[in-house]
């Protein structure tokens, strides 16, 4: 035990701060007790004196400081790699990583042996998790690299026992799944703190494609959703380990619900297959391929590199992903320029009922007509076209002439407001204007960047149902008794074009709060087209409202296409992913929706997943604002899940339910890509002032390292201080409190 002083402003100048203010004391406070007797003066002068002495004693901060002798015995740990990544076969002459490393420890045994003289060596194995053994023997057999989750149980040790060095040899990737996923580069941070290090020895080539044969399918890329009759596009990715000069097929393959063998599904080819020879021993090949959607329903889609005779591990020549094939889709021609309204407008491609194709426009004053495919106008090729605000000219008499036609024929045309929309656009001279359900001026129509202000509506305008509109199918963001009290509450349109007059038969489904018309629809021999006077409606999204703008649109389009009848289903079901590694999460989203289409918040769910073993797994979901969310973990086996999710409301079943299904991909970890990771067992050595050395190079520098003592005593200081307690602050407060009662005693107070 020593005492120990640390002035608060270093020695000189404590010093001469406490020499003055001694001095200051006794010049200034003996006068004014001159007229008291000796006894009185020397008493207060002392307390006076006292009570400086402490302040000068917190000042110089004294302390004392223990030493103490960690008494613990101290710990070597050894932790040897047994995954089955070190079964690749790329150490010297051809043998696997794990009988380089056994024969790396029965080389460094002497030198272990030595060591374990001053402290105790622990061998631990370790893959999934360590396990202390007597030796490191046997084959490498673990699943899974968990070097994060092994070197954090060893922090956690050390916060108890005495290890003062960690001897980590494998092959340094990290290879692992929850909850085993931990970053070994955090569990090294802890490990430096408490003054462990961790030298590390790598076996293993980072790069396996001179000495290994493997195809190695990496990406899967496919819409989720599309409908019949329609190009589905699959994308992926192809890695080609020792492959040069080899030819490589690739196979799209489809599940074929017809037929069954043995109680499952066969897959069947749904493309030609692709014939590609990689010109290096390690590749990357990009793939797309795509084939046709004939029949509606959820299929089972497989993107596959057949195997190659010489691959000694084939489970991952493949990946498996679902897709959804609707029936009756809506298919939506968009023509627009770049602006708010538009980019918003366009999430109606997110529902699963529409697919939206996007023509942008840029305009240009007094622009030509845009070169447009013929088959952008073709019969049967879109069920409805919208036109925001480009001018009837960028079109061309043509392409409108056709359109109109088409209308006639069954289908349907929104056109929305804008600058250039309407009589405005110059529609009043062309074939559409036949079509459109309100009146149009030739005098309207606007040339070059001069506007006309009387044209449009500047102010805001609320836009609110008519008594028609109100039980209209597209009006409905609510049930009947709240619709109007929804639409009452979304901001108002800032803006909107004047409409001249409306069609005899147009019906006005909504108008603004003074009665000026904004929605305005009719049927047109067997189509439907509909004006929609505003542009700004985008503010409802951005306001809080994306589902009542959301689904508004929805609406129209189904309206236009003859589809309102049709609507979602009444359950529905939404996996977050097809396609998942073992032991990861699964979450999905679930609603339903009353006869009107409307959203159920209150709606009991019943989850139940079935396993590839066909054991069933109950979830309980839990209830947001919007609809019900859940999380399926229980996904550690490989294979196929089924999901199945019932609704009730108010005691009655919900439609039939709604089902769907994901995968959890037998993908051997450990072998996808064994490739050593020399990189990380720098990074762990350097964090807690370790060292990397090659399998050849650690006898000579385990010899090094026993020259000095590995059991060093571990001497810990504790520091008591003397001034920052509450003693102190006691007796000084004692002491003024003293002096203070003999000052008032003898009237100074």
């Amino acid at each position: 035990m020593k005492t120990l002083l640390d002035p608060i402003w270093g020695w000189p100048w404590t010093l001469l701060i406490a020499v003055a203010s001694l001095m200051f004391v006794v010049a200034t406070y003996r006068p004014r007790i001159a007229h008291l007797a000796p006894g009185a003066r020397r008493w207060l002068l002392g307390l006076r004196i006292v009570a400086w002495s402490i302040v000068l004693f917190a000042m110089l901060r004294p302390e004392l400081q223990f030493n103490q002798t960690d008494p613990r015995s101290a710990k070597m740990v050894v932790l040897t790699d047994k995954s089955r990544s070190m079964t690749v076969k790329d150490g010297p002459g051809g043998i696997s990583r794990r009988d380089w490393l056994l024969q790396t420890i029965d080389r460094i045994r002497p030198q272990l042996e030595r060591a374990g003289k001053e402290v105790e060596v622990q061998y631990v194995e370790f893959a999934e998790e360590g396990s202390p053994v007597e030796r490191p023997e046997g084959e490498a057999d673990g699943t899974q690299t968990a070097m994060g989750s092994v070197l954090g149980e060893y922090a956690r040790q050390a916060a108890t026992q005495r290890i003062v060095r960690i001897l980590l040899l494998g092959d340094g990737a990290q290879r692992a799944v929850p909850p085993q996923d931990a970053d070994p580069r955090a569990a090294a941070t802890r490990l430096a703190e408490q003054n462990v290090r961790i030298d590390t020895v790598c076996f293993g080539a980072a790069g396996l494609s001179d000495t290994t044969l493997d195809l190695i399918v990496e990406d899967l890329e496919v819409s989720p959703t599309v409908f019949v009759k329609n190009t589905v596009v699959v994308s992926g990715k192809i890695r080609v380990l020792g492959g040069a000069g080899r030819e490589v097929v690739v196979r799209l393959l489809l599940e074929d619900p017809v037929a069954v063998v043995g109680g499952q599904t066969t897959m069947k080819q749904v493309a030609v297959p692709l014939r590609l020879t990689p010109s290096r021993n390690e590749e990357v090949l990009p793939i797309e391929m795509s084939f046709v959607a004939e029949e509606p329903g959820e299929f089972r889609l497989m993107l596959e590199a057949v195997p190659l005779e010489e691959e000694s591990l084939k489970t991952n020549n493949s990946l498996t992903t679902y897709l959804t094939v609707l029936k009756g889709g809506i298919s939506v021609a968009y023509f627009d320029i770049e602006r708010a309204e538009q980019r918003l407008l366009r999430r109606i491609d997110e529902s699963p009922h529409v697919r939206l194709d996007f023509k942008p426009i840029r305009q240009t004053p007094g622009g030509a007509a845009v070169t447009l495919e013929p088959s952008w106008f073709e019969l049967g090729k879109y069920d409805v076209y919208i036109i925001g605000g480009v001018p009837a000219r960028i079109f061309g008499a043509p392409a409108l002439e056709r359109l109109a036609k088409l209308v006639e024929q069954g289908g349907g045309l929104l056109m929305t407001g804008g600058t250039y929309s309407f009589g405005p656009g110059g529609y009043a001279n062309t074939p559409v204007a036949d079509v459109l359900p309100i009146e149009m001026l030739r005098t309207e129509a606007q040339f070059g960047e001069t506007i006309d202000e009387s044209l449009y509506y500047g102010q805001t305008l609320g836009m609110r149902p008519t008594i028609k509109g109100l039980s209209h199918y597209v009006m409905r963001l609510d049930e009947p008794a709240r619709n109007l009290e929804r639409w009452q509450a979304l901001p108002p349109l800032k803006g909107a074009n004047k409409f001249v007059g409306l069609k005899p038969g147009a019906l006005v489904l909504a108008e603004s709060e003074e009665g000026t018309p904004l929605l305005v629809a009719q049927d047109v021999g067997r189509g439907r087209t509909m004006a929609f006077a505003g542009y700004t409606s985008f503010y409802w999204y951005q306001a809080g409202f994306p589902e009542a703008h959301q689904r508004f649109w929805e609406q129209v389009i189904l309206w236009l296409a003859h589809k309102d009848a049709q609507g979602d289903q009444a359950v529905w079901l939404k996996l977050d992913g097809r396609r998942f590694r073992p032991g990861q999460a699964v979450p999905m989203a679930m609603g339903a929706r009353d006869p009107q289409s409307g959203p159920l918040p209150d709606a009991d769910f019943k989850i139940e997943v079935t396993g590839p073993d066909g054991k069933k797994h109950a979830v309980s979901p839990q209830r947001s604002p919007t609809e019900s969310l859940a999380k399926f973990t229980e996904t550690a086996a490989p294979g196929e899940y089924k999901v199945h999710v019932d609704a009730m409301h108010d005691g009655n079943h919900i439609g039939l339910g709604a089902d769907a299904r994901f995968a959890v991909v037998d993908q051997d970890l450990e072998l996808h890509n064994p490739a050593a990771d020399l990189a990380l067992m720098e990074e762990l050595s350097r964090i807690t002032a370790g060292s990397t050395v090659t399998p050849e190079e650690l006898k000579g520098y385990l010899k090094k390292m026993l020259e000095e003592p590995i059991n060093i005593d571990f001497t810990r200081v504790r520091k008591l201080p003397l001034w920052d307690n509450l003693w102190l602050l006691l007796v000084f407060a004692g002491v003024l409190t003293g002096e203070w009662w003999l000052r008032k005693k003898r009237g100074l107070v």
